[in-house]
């Protein structure tokens, strides 16, 4: 797949709850070529934005059929949906991370994407502490939620919708944007099934780390134990060889 139609969508944050309203409806019953994400950020300017990034890979004309849902509800600021290839594509946000800014991420996976949950997520989005920060509204259905959860080690294919808090600033000192991104995963503990992905944490406690491997963590413990049980593969979210021989204890 060389070429994608792929791109942002923007609209003005004042109609944030209904744009992301709308992107979750159609997404739960998208093709599995259509990957879209939410965020609520900031542009260039600094206006508050609600932004929708979509690419589907497939044959053009009909990913435009199947764009056409999103590109066609209210009225973007910005519609930049277009064919691109797909290292263009890659890398379309590439931008809004440079090297040398300051990163703190919390996430939580979620079952279902409530109205309730999609109105608390655009109120603490509302009292972003940094115009660098996002909010993103990840879904992860499809293909990959057809998996069984223990078919492979990633145990969460249950939970389609990850909403990522990213704290983003370029002052070290100015560590209140980490307590933003720390406050809006706890605001969205009532919606949320204690469940993380392990690409999307951060500094976190072991109890933490080990709801990315969920009901999975005794069996890739148990590997951990028969293939490194001095645990030399240590510095990442750890499975540790000791959790299998608690296991059996």
């Amino acid at each position: 797949m060389h070429t994608v139609l792929g791109g942002l969508l923007l609209y003005p944050r004042s109609v944030a709850v209904d744009v992301i309203r709308h992107f979750r409806d159609v997404m739960q019953s998208a093709p599995d070529e259509l990957t879209a994400y939410a965020a609520l950020l900031h542009g260039p300017d600094g206006a508050p934005l609600i932004g929708v990034i979509a690419c589907y890979c497939g044959d053009l004309a009909e990913g435009e059929r199947v764009v056409k849902p999103l590109r066609s509800f209210g009225s973007p600021v910005v519609d930049a949906i277009q064919p691109l290839p797909f290292p263009a594509m890659q890398a379309l946000l590439a931008p809004s991370f440079p090297d040398g800014n300051q990163n703190y991420w919390k996430s939580t996976l979620q079952r279902e994407l409530s109205d309730d949950a999609i109105a608390a997520i655009v109120e603490h989005g509302n009292r972003m502490t940094s115009p660098l920060s996002a909010i993103v509204l990840e879904y992860y259905g499809g293909a990959a939620g057809r998996v069984a959860n223990d078919a492979t080690a990633f145990p969460h294919r249950d939970l389609p919708w990850d909403i990522l808090f990213i704290a983003q600033w370029t002052d070290r000192a100015e560590t209140v944007h980490r307590d933003w991104a720390r406050a809006g995963e706890e605001i969205l503990r009532p919606f949320s099934a204690n469940a993380h992905l392990a690409s999307a944490l951060d500094i976190e406690p072991e109890e933490v780390i080990n709801t990315a491997f969920g009901p999975n963590l005794p069996r890739l413990a148990a590997v951990k134990q028969k293939y490194d049980p001095s645990n030399f593969f240590r510095v990442n979210y750890n499975v540790k060889p000791s959790l299998a021989q608690a296991g059996t204890a």
